[in-house]
């Protein structure tokens, strides 16, 4: 048990991106804002939160990067894009533009240095209503969870010092009675 509590953390997989930008058809245009989560173990995206007028809609799942390979100095790969997916009547496929990432960057910790600029394909399949997202994701700072071995070494170090004390104060109890 004590060896679980001093195991490193593992390295979290998850990454977090925001949106916050217009998305837009040839006839309308309207604010729009994202939380995407990618899986950089799993190589995919993982979940998405989107929000605007004319579209709004959560989903989770697995969907792969159409091509999962490292931007390179030769026949380098400028554009990707996770594979499309349906939530309900929405699809939505995230296209990126690589043009920003050096040669050799990982895709997965580097979204916020893509250029989304042609962005997301969003669309009411019962309307027949589709926008396109115009904007560059943010990475966003992963929230502050204490690691659970740092939680457990904490709490036996408490149950320690306790135990000491308890042990003490029994000590001076019985030599007082007798």
């Amino acid at each position: 048990m004590l060896f679980i509590c001093l195991a490193p953390a593992a390295n979290a997989a998850l990454i977090t991106y925001s949106y916050d930008h217009p998305i837009m058809n040839q006839y309308e245009s309207h604010n729009a804002t994202a939380i995407f989560e990618v899986d950089s173990v799993l190589r995919g995206l993982v979940s998405v939160q989107f929000n605007s007028d004319p579209i709004s809609f959560n989903w989770a799942g697995l969907v792969p990067l159409m091509y999962d390979q490292p931007v390179s100095d030769t026949g380098a790969l400028y554009e990707n894009g996770f594979e499309p997916f349906v939530a309900g009547n929405f699809e939505f496929f995230l296209f990126l533009d690589l043009f920003y990432l050096e040669a050799g960057m990982d895709i997965f910790e580097n979204l916020h240095l893509t250029a989304p600029f042609e962005g997301a394909h969003v669309g009411n399949r019962d309307s027949g209503d589709y926008y396109w997202l115009t904007g560059r994701l943010k990475k966003m700072a992963p929230a502050k969870v204490p690691e659970p071995s740092g939680v457990l070494l904490l709490l036996a170090g408490l149950l320690g010092i306790a135990g000491y004390r308890w042990g003490k104060s029994i000590r001076g109890v019985s030599r007082v009675s007798s």
